[in-house]
């Protein structure tokens, strides 16, 4: 505790002198780091995981959790009992004070003396209860602290070891979800567990106590405490039911958003932001509606505890008068006391405890669910010694990806690779040749067949990864830093150029998904970070398609031929004119091997503004809802003060006399219990309302950024809007809020019966008063930047996690996952620091507050019995028993809030995205006609282009006018600027500078009427979760005829005939269950379905096979002729038959010309370019080149014989 008062009394003089930081928070515990935490709750689990399978049962991690913690949890117990056992005691000496006035005898100096020891026996009653109580808050909420941190720990060491089974049966979102909502159920759970038995406990000591006093009456107030016990259980049930069901489509939510957010740049370019938002929409309705109905529940639970009171009070004496008693004021207010004890327990506390019970029950299922589900074999070791036994056999393997589709992914392959052998694999889009390294990397299950892969791997996948952080933190990737060894993988990798046009060179920091570098830079990246690790066997997934021909040669030549001559590869690859140089090559078709032969990666400031509040409340309804709300808390409030007088007036109830009396009394306590649940239902209804008002706001406002937002913001940060935050805003802000308001009533209206019983408590009341005003806002200057903080620390945690996501097979192919757990652990230390600060301050706080509400309880009690003279036992135990109520009820009422405040710091959050900076509108007043553009004309006009205004220039001064129907291919080195032509074009930016379509300015339209009419084929496929329909047809434009047709144009009718339900089957997440082949055939199918004047195909067939590159190229001559067709390649072969060239070299423009002219001219770039393929594969170019030409010159000959003969 001394340690919490020292952190916490630093904090808060660190808060108040500048804005809090990183800087300023304390290391983590040692016993509370996440590595130790999560190491000891993995232990326990491994041995019940291992006990289960021994007695052929499922795991339960809630034995491993009880195993790990019982001990520790259950010794603080201790507080609670003591903490109940004081709350019992304090209503006896508030008694004993009473008697006294009762019997007042001013002469009588020895009862005076013992009601003096009566009143220090309160004052010191009060005074513990104050440090045990928050004792125990510290230590139980960083009990749940650990157990939240071990059980993050645990997902992402999980995540880490998924098998791609696994991975198909979850999501990125559900897992973020878990990170996110789940295990914040840890945290609530273990402040209320230990009223499960205490609960109870107390109820038993309270009755013998009102036995004592009332007799047998007492039952009729017990009984009404004891029928709401099982209502709540009812009520508990019901709402552990509901928060499942919202926990599931909260996971469908939250996974969509990740694609979305994923996949915004196509989302844009296909202008299907309209489906997206419907598709979300529909999902929130649907999770809204059973928050709504939780919530209501949580309402009348609620509404239960302040209504409890005045039921029991009533039936209690109404029941001891019919039964002839004489009511004294030392029994009423002893019994107010107790019943105020036992309620706060049984109808708060006990229910609180079976609801987060229930919560973390449906969440420890839900986590478990996760952690038993399928690991990869861990069956290569990976040798340590890399200069012995180094190979690669396998002989017949048989592998699935799933054994219920019975055709197997690789069927009986035989092959064996040794040290200084390059083993090249070919073959169609889907014959599984990314299959055969991720059985290697064991990734996919083995079936049948030997597999022995003895040395350390390295692998390159097919589509680039890197995670935040510099360029050369990702080539590195753990390694020393070796300069010699550095710039030689720089060299080979032909990074040296990129390095030097980078700003900060190689210390350039890569944001989420390398939105600062090409595709070609991240491929090379990708390669070096393989080179530099020095592997003994190199899987290479198509590293050469994603650059241009010179860099292509480069990279085979002087990698993989040279740097890793002395190496085991195997090369997937598509570029046949390098097979020259393999040792062996693996052809695949339709799984099949048929012939191996030898060839020849900001937060506020300041107090929350009171506009946030307004906007938030404005949300939730128009401001006469919230009028009518504000004035239903007041009269319920007033309502409730009135029972004040009728306390009092029980003392001299006489049933015979004042029936009149007796039946207000009844109407009153009926007019309580109607104003309580009526204002809890309205409330949770304007809040959640509010909730959902700003989701949407949010999601269209991102919808609407421009896509510079989702390259500089990782995925993790804007996830934990959608899961974290807005979790807040549907679940614990209505709840706070609710809370805080009926708490803070009821103290002023304490305050308004104390002061109006005895007027002079006003005088020690206004420096206190003073005090608590200053504590407070002294507080919340920290509280405010540290709840902050932790909002920021916390999102590290979910960008990490995507990140390893999506690089899960190249962490393992690296053996990496030790470095990646580390780094997770770490980031969950930074957000444990700020939690940490944030507990400790706000214990600080709420020791503070219970220390004035103790004075006002020893003032009021000694003031009394020096007043005693001017003052009936009525009064003083009206004053007194409020004062006690006040104790707990004061420091709870304004750390709630202090909690409103922070929580509000989501809702802050959220607004922050609802107020992006907007691209241009999706549609505006010049619309042009619905046959536009009728011809496909594109002029650039001195086009300028950058990504943001502080941002480098990507094009510069870039003017050419493409004819209508003209096939173009665009051409340059990596980062030339090909692929910021088409970010132009579409207006993902806007270009400075003119474009023109058949001679509309493109800056004049909605962009939704610009993309809506051009076609692409992206350069990185995207399918998103749904069915095989809505990625093709979104808007159900189009007929089942006409989308078999063009699947059959593309060749995937039969691929998706063999899927379960056809087109309706869903895809799994960002469509894996597809090759990245057959993927981009899927984008084709979208182009050719939109029929538009203008395709555009970045780099489309970079990952395919020749086969399928022909088709895609034949199903465009045929489909596209009568349109323009903008072709950015780094295969020369796809646009060696284009009717222009365009080279580009640092955003500008150098040549643009027909390819046979520019072939004539041998200082040209683009000739330049021909020669580095090859001379075999250079000659058969120009040949391409002068056929074409020859081609259009007989056309051209024929068509004017014609003319001329007609």
């Amino acid at each position: 505790m001394v340690k919490t008062e020292v952190l916490s009394y630093h904090s808060n003089r660190v808060g108040k002198a500048l804005n809090y930081s990183f800087y300023d928070m304390y290391k983590v515990l040692a016993e509370d780091s996440s590595e130790r935490v999560g190491e000891e709750l993995q232990w326990y689990w491994d041995k019940e995981v291992q006990k289960a399978k021994k007695e052929a049962r499922t795991p339960h991690l809630t034995k491993a959790i009880l195993l790990c913690y019982w001990k520790s949890y259950l010794a603080l117990g201790f507080f609670t009992l003591i903490e109940e056992t004081l709350t019992v005691i304090q209503p006896v000496f508030l008694g004993k004070i009473i008697n006294y006035f009762e019997v007042f005898d001013p002469l009588d100096t020895a009862a005076l003396n013992f009601a003096y020891c009566y009143a220090a026996a309160l004052s010191v009653c009060t005074l513990i209860l104050a440090i045990t109580h928050h004792l125990y808050f510290y230590h139980v909420q960083r009990a749940g602290m650990k157990l939240r941190v071990a059980i993050c720990h645990m997902i992402y060491r999980k995540a880490l070891r998924l098998s791609n089974t696994a991975l198909g049966k979850t999501t990125t979102g559900q897992i973020v979800n878990l990170l996110s909502n789940d295990v914040n159920k840890f945290d609530q759970v273990t402040i209320f567990l230990h009223f499960l038995w205490a609960g109870p406990l107390q109820a038993i000591a309270v009755t013998a106590l009102l036995w004592i006093e009332i007799g047998p009456s007492c039952f009729a107030g017990m009984a009404i405490l004891i029928i709401l016990l099982p209502l709540q259980t009812c009520i508990g049930r019901l709402f552990s039911s509901l928060r499942s069901r919202t926990a599931a489509l909260t996971d469908v939510r939250i996974r969509t958003m990740n694609e979305v957010i994923t996949g915004m740049r196509i989302i844009k370019m296909y202008a299907w932001e309209k489906s997206f938002s419907e598709l979300v929409s529909s999902i929130r309705r649907k999770e809204i509606s059973m928050v709504l109905k939780s919530s209501y529940l949580r309402g009348l639970n609620l509404a239960s505890f302040f209504v409890a009171s005045k039921i029991t009070v009533f039936m209690t004496f109404m029941t001891y008068v019919l039964l002839g008693n004489v009511i004294s004021a030392s029994r009423v207010f002893v019994a107010m006391s107790l019943y105020g004890a036992v309620r706060l327990t049984i109808t708060l506390f006990f229910p609180a405890a079976v609801e987060r019970a229930s919560e973390a029950l449906i969440s420890i299922r839900r986590i478990k669910n996760f952690l038993i589900l399928d690991e990869i074999s861990q069956f290569n070791p990976q040798l340590e010694n890399s200069n012995e036994n180094v190979v690669l056999h396998v002989q017949d393997l048989t592998c699935y990806w799933d054994k219920s589709l019975e055709i197997p992914t690789l069927q009986q392959l035989s092959f064996t690779v040794r040290p200084g052998e390059l083993l090249a694999v070919i073959g169609p889009v889907g014959a599984g040749k990314s299959s055969l390294l991720s059985a290697v990397l064991g990734e996919l299950p083995k079936d049948k067949g030997l597999m022995d892969v003895r040395g350390r791997i390295a692998y390159v996948s097919q589509q680039p990864w890197v995670f935040p952080g510099t360029v050369r933190s990702n080539i590195l990737f753990g390694r020393e830093y070796e300069r010699e060894k550095y710039e030689k993988v720089l060299k080979v990798c032909a990074l040296k150029k990129d390095m030097d046009l980078l700003e900060d060179g190689d210390l350039t920091v890569i944001g989420d998904r390398g939105a600062t570098l090409s595709g070609g830079q991240k491929a090379r990246v990708n390669l070096a970070r393989a080179v530099y690790q020095d592997a003994d066997i190199y899987l290479l997934d198509d590293p050469l398609s994603a650059v241009d021909a010179e860099v292509s040669r480069h990279l085979f030549e002087k990698c993989i031929y040279r740097a890793l001559h002395q190496k085991v590869s195997i090369l997937v690859t598509h570029q046949l004119q390098y097979l020259h140089a393999v040792n062996q090559i693996l052809i695949l078709k339709e799984t099949e091997p048929l012939v191996t032969a030898l060839p020849e990666e900001s937060r506020s400031e300041g107090k929350i503004n009171f506009k946030i509040y307004r906007k938030y409340f404005a949300a939730g309804a128009n401001y006469f809802v919230i009028f009518i709300l504000l004035l239903l808390n007041i009269l319920a409030q007033v309502r409730y003060l009135m029972d004040a007088t009728n306390n009092k007036e029980w003392i001299y109830l006489d049933l015979c006399i004042y029936c009149d009396r007796f039946c207000l009394i009844l109407g009153l306590t009926m007019a309580t219990v109607l104003f309580g649940i009526v204002r809890s239902l309205l409330v949770f209804t304007v809040l959640v309302n509010a909730g959902q008002t700003l989701h949407n706001k949010m999601f269209q406002s991102l919808l609407k950024a421009p896509v510079l937002f989702f390259d500089r913001n990782p995925i993790g940060r804007i996830l934990n809007r959608f899961s974290k935050d807005i979790g807040h805003l549907d679940d614990l802000l209505p709840l706070t809020i609710l809370d805080f308001i009926q708490t803070l009533l009821q103290i002023f209206g304490v305050v308004a019966v104390a002061v109006a019983v005895i007027p002079w408590i006003l005088i020690p009341l206004v420096p206190l008063c003073i005090l608590f005003i200053f504590l407070r806002r002294y507080f919340l200057d920290t509280a405010r930047d540290i709840k902050r903080l932790e909002s920021t620390t916390r999102s590290p945690v979910f960008s990490h996690l995507s990140t390893s996501l999506q690089g899960l097979w190249t962490i393992r192919a690296f053996r990496a996952e030790q470095r990646f757990q580390k780094l997770f652990d770490a980031h969950q230390d930074l957000h444990s620091e700020a939690w940490f600060l944030f507990l400790t301050t706000s214990r600080w706080f709420a020791v503070r507050l219970d220390a004035i509400c103790a004075i006002f309880v020893i003032v009021v009690a000694f003031g009394s019995l020096l007043l005693a003279k001017t003052l009936d036992a009525g009064q003083v135990g009206l004053a007194l028993s409020y004062a006690i109520t006040l104790m707990g009820m004061f420091q709870w009422g304004v750390r709630q809030s202090a909690e409103v405040e922070n929580l509000m710091i989501s809702v802050e959050r959220v607004m922050e995205y609802t107020e992006l900076e907007k691209e241009a509108p999706w549609e505006s007043n010049k619309h042009p006609p619905a046959e536009w553009p009728s011809q496909g004309v594109i002029a650039f006009e001195n086009v300028n282009f950058t990504y943001s205004l502080d941002g480098p220039l990507v094009l510069r001064h870039l003017s050419v006018l493409i004819k209508s129907k003209e096939k173009v291919g665009i051409v340059g080195r990596t980062g030339a600027g090909k692929s910021s032509l088409i970010a132009a074009l579409f207006r993902l930016a806007e270009p400075k500078g003119r474009i023109w379509i058949d001679k509309y300015l493109t800056s004049e339209l909605g962009l939704h009427d610009l993309r809506k009419k051009i076609s692409i084929i992206p350069q990185e496929p995207v399918l998103f979760t749904g069915t095989m329909r809505k990625n093709l047809d979104p808007f159900n434009e189009y007929t089942d005829e006409e989308l078999w047709n063009v699947l059959e144009e593309v060749q995937l009718k039969e691929a998706v005939e063999e899927l379960p339900d056809k087109m309706e089957t869903q895809l799994a997440e960002s469509g894996s269950n597809f090759s990245v082949g057959q993927r981009q055939l899927v984008c084709l199918a979208r182009a050719i379905l939109k029929k538009n004047k203008i395709l555009i195909i970045d780099e489309a067939t970079a990952n395919v096979d020749a086969r399928t590159d022909e088709l895609i190229q034949k199903t465009i001559r045929e489909k596209f002729a009568q349109c323009t067709v903008l072709t950015i390649a780094h295969r020369l072969n796809t646009i060696i038959d284009s009717d222009k060239i365009m080279v580009l070299d640092a955003g500008r423009l150098k040549e643009y010309n027909e390819p046979y002219i520019l072939l004539q001219e041998k200082e040209s770039l683009f000739y330049k370019m021909v020669q580095q393929v090859g001379k075999a594969e250079a000659a058969a170019l120009i040949e391409t080149a002068k056929q074409v030409v020859l081609k259009e010159v007989v056309i051209k000959f024929v068509s004017l014989v014609l003319f001329f003969t007609s």
